[in-house]
């Protein structure tokens, strides 16, 4: 079935949460393991229909966000799913608190319990109309920044139709592109101070209801951290600063001189070369052809995953007037497969996106007939590694996608994968400081963001720019506002993608078997026993990142420098 055909009909709220309710109380009643298990696979039909249903309203809402039907649809979803928590905290009690415990963990392992210990913290039925609100604070933020027009060069543009302007080898029209992305959000500094003022001020509401002093243990709840804390986050942030921080302002000073650039400042840094960067040699049509040749190659299992995705248009790729910023994969569980959003537009990016976010895909297609669903529920520091690694997996084909500029993509992917990750600390920390100090004005926040930035990016100089100057640039970050603390798990499993990358140059066979081997147990075990098990250093380890990147710096300055100017 094509994505076009299938169907949507809105839930019937109240008669599903009743039915949800009643297979509660079989479950409880249960005289035996195969009843209870009769009765959660029939709530988990349920629920696969009702995630269904919200996903395929907000894929189509989100590719277009002027569409009234779809809109209706989400606003009727930003309202009705909070509730549906209720369901899944007392189904996770009910498993918690069974007299056929020890039978039902043999059934569907230990770990299920785990998550169902750290999700008790997350709900009580009073926090409903906290989470509805919070839900629709979130979509006005995307709403908003989907809806950016900007009036650049003879057209208008919305935030990622700016990309390629930032990139340009005209240093002036970089400055002018960067000037136009920030006076957009200088221009609607009320409106996202005022979003992220409510939506900081609701979840701590919902955090003293859920019993808390502060949102910190309840975002950590939420992204289901079960066997990492503040204080590891502290402490490998740490190893960032201390290993990554100097490489990265080594990395740096080298594009300077590369090109030719001795005050550099904010908007320049997007120019990596000075015969232009790496772009891709054609449009989506172009690119997907390419992939399909390149994962039918890699492996028997991409092969099929991708021809399934081409066939039945699970992709929406290139930006257009009123799309969602961003990239995302998601899935219909009903039908079995993932889908793929993106926002095309012309740069090496557009690759990354699509490698990705084909490999979240990927992932979700190989256990895609795993029942219950709640068994392939996974933290997001592993979902990530599914991705990252599949960036780098997939390099030996780039020359497919980039032609004569294969070689600078090499560099410029390395290098920012590097160059990401004192960034993705600095929204961490940051996050981290809002929430434990939730009374906090706007203006203190941002500050404190600079002071922050200073530490993990200390080559930035914003030429003047007052709402860059001032610490405003998480305000574009939309996990920020979307979701809380949401960020250093690409981080963490950037470092374990790193690893992969290292390891797929040495022996692409044995990589590949425990990259699909993570899959596989992907939402059977907690971060800090897959990652070992997948035979991969865990970034929490002191000292994980400094034996990496040596290897990585190495393979950087073994690239060929007369194709990288």
């Amino acid at each position: 079935m094509k994505f076009n055909e299938m169907q949507y009909l809105r839930p019937d709220f109240d008669a599903l949460f009743q039915e949800m309710k009643d297979l509660l109380v079989k479950m409880e009643a249960s005289k035996d393991a195969d009843a209870f298990q009769k009765a959660v696979s029939e709530l988990d039909e349920r629920s696969v229909h009702l995630e269904t249903m919200a996903s395929l309203a907000y894929v189509r809402h989100t590719i277009d966000t002027n569409d009234a039907f779809y809109k209706t649809e989400q606003d009727l979803m930003d309202e009705q799913l909070p509730r549906f928590q209720e369901i899944a905290t007392e189904m996770g009690r009910i498993f918690l608190e069974s007299p056929l415990r020890p039978q039902l963990e043999e059934r569907y392992g230990k770990h299920q319990f785990e998550k169902y210990e750290v999700q008790q913290k997350t709900f009580k039925p009073e926090i409903v109309p906290d989470l509805v609100e919070e839900n629709k604070l979130a979509s006005a933020y995307q709403k908003l920044t989907a809806s950016a027009e900007i009036d650049f060069e003879g057209e208008i543009r919305n935030l990622s139709g700016l990309t390629p302007f930032l990139e340009s080898t005209d240093r002036d029209m970089r400055k002018r592109a960067n000037a136009a992305t920030w006076n957009w959000f200088e221009e609607n500094r009320e409106e996202l101070d005022r979003l992220y003022d409510d939506l900081v001020r609701v979840r701590t509401r919902i955090a003293k209801k859920l019993g808390f002093d502060t949102f910190t243990p309840v975002g950590y709840a939420r992204m289901g951290r079960m066997d990492w804390t503040v204080e590891d986050a502290r402490v490998y942030r740490q190893q960032i600063a201390d290993s990554v921080v100097p490489l990265t302002q080594k990395l740096y000073r080298q594009q300077a001189q590369r090109i030719g650039i001795q005050d550099m400042k904010n908007y320049d840094f997007s120019l990596k070369f000075l015969s232009g960067n790496p772009t891709p040699k054609g449009e989506e049509a172009y690119m997907v052809e390419q992939a399909q040749g390149m994962y039918k190659e890699l492996s028997p299992e991409t092969d099929a995953f991708f021809s399934t995705m081409v066939k039945q248009d699970l992709m929406d790729l290139t930006t257009k007037k009123g799309k969602a910023n961003g990239g995302y994969m998601t899935s219909f569980p009903e039908f079995e497969v993932p889908f793929i959003f993106s926002n095309f537009n012309g740069t090496s990016g557009d690759v990354d996106v699509l490698t990705h976010e084909a490999g979240h895909a990927f992932q979700g297609w190989i256990v895609r007939k795993v029942r219950p669903s709640f068994l392939k529920t996974m933290t997001s520091e592993v979902a990530e590694i599914h991705s990252m690694s599949m960036e780098f997996f997939t390099h030996p084909w780039m020359e497919r996608f980039f032609g004569e500029d294969t070689e600078k993509y090499y560099y410029a992917h390395v290098a920012d994968t590097l160059q990401f990750l004192p960034y993705g600390a600095s929204i961490d920390e940051l996050q981290e400081w809002v929430y434990e100090n939730p009374e906090a004005t706007p203006a203190e926040r941002k500050a404190k963001y600079r002071e922050i930035e200073k530490k993990y990016l200390p080559h930035l100089d914003y030429d003047g720019v007052s709402f860059l100057e001032e610490g405003g640039r998480w305000q574009k970050q939309l996990h920020v506002y979307l979701y809380p603390f949401y960020y250093l798990d690409y981080t963490l499993s950037q470092v374990c993608a790193h690893q992969f990358f290292n390891w797929d140059r040495k022996d692409h066979e044995a990589a590949w078997k425990a990259y699909l081997n993570l899959c596989e147990q992907t939402g059977r075990k907690p971060f800090k026993k897959l990652v070992p098990d997948a035979g991969l250093k865990s970034p929490f380890e002191p000292g994980t990142i400094a034996s990496i990147t040596p290897e990585l710096e190495r393979y950087l300055e073994g690239l060929d420098y007369s194709k990288i100017k």
